[in-house]
């Protein structure tokens, strides 16, 4: 990968395709091959897009500073790659952590954004949301970061849809496989902490939904059907008070439909952007 300094940070980027630019960020402790990996980025590409994808402040093989991070420092981060990559009206699609990202860039560099998908991050807090920020904010407190079993149990619990959970023995193995590693993508405890802390800030911020009708790029909340941290109430409630603002529902999917739902959340997608 590529990388870039901004603010004293180094941030790892890819580029790949050409044509219109879509910026791609993942959520917390998402690396960037997960949207080579789920098929998205690729199929952006086949449609005729040059496709930015980056391992935000925390995330290897970016630098991890001392937490916590806060919002306004990952935004920067992306606007500042951008404007190092001369990116200027891109579509910019963001996924649970990185939908706030995308948001708060929206508001604050609106030259950057033409068009904004907000993935799994769009909405008001929830009653589950809030129990899952005192839990990590207590286990971050005590050990300084996530204990990798907990991790492991709770993005399980959050990203698979109920019925693959309560029936299928055989998919739940894999993915815990697959996730057992994922304390690997961290750069370091630093990173883990730092974005765990600014999305805790973000999600209690009172100012934030109001702040949603500042936004002017065209924007789609895609929302997953079982999803229990951004359930598509959630995303309704932001497309009331988005300006210009609209809904689209994955049936069937939890809140890691990005990567099980890939096809029907990449089209969902390409739809909107050929709209935009």
């Amino acid at each position: 990968m590529e990388s870039v300094v901004v603010g004293g940070v180094r941030i790892a980027y890819e580029q790949v395709g050409s044509g219109r630019p879509v910026v791609l960020s993942g959520g917390t402790g998402m690396p960037p091959v997960a949207w080579e990996l789920c098929g998205l980025r690729d199929a952006l590409v086949t449609r005729g897009h040059q496709v930015v994808t980056y391992a935000a402040r925390g995330v290897a093989p970016s630098d991890a500073p001392p937490a916590p991070y806060t919002m306004a420092g990952l935004a920067g981060d992306l606007a500042g790659l951008m404007d190092h990559l001369g990116i200027r009206g891109a579509a910019v699609v963001g996924y649970s952590l990185g939908s706030f990202t995308a948001e708060l860039l929206a508001r604050r560099r609106p030259d950057l954004v033409g068009a904004l998908v907000l993935m799994a991050g769009a909405g008001p807090l929830t009653g589950v949301v809030d129990a899952v920020i005192d839990a990590e904010a207590e286990l971050v407190g005590l050990l300084g970061h996530l204990p990798p079993a907990f991790a492991t149990l709770q993005t399980l619990l959050s990203t698979l849809p109920p019925l693959v959970l309560r029936d299928d023995a055989g998919e739940v193995a894999a993915w815990r496989e697959l996730l057992g590693g994922q304390e690997a993508v961290w750069t370091s405890p630093a990173g883990e902490a730092g974005q765990a802390a600014a999305s805790h800030a973000w999600l209690r911020d009172a100012e934030r939904m109001a702040a949603l009708t500042g936004i002017r790029a065209r924007t789609l909340a895609v929302a997953f059907e079982h999803d229990l941290y951004f359930p598509p109430w959630t995303g309704a409630e932001a497309v009331r008070l988005l300006p210009r603002g609209e809904l689209a529902v994955v049936e069937g999917a939890a809140h890691g439909g990005v990567l099980t739902h890939s096809g029907a959340t990449a089209e969902v997608l390409l739809q909107f952007l050929e709209r935009a």
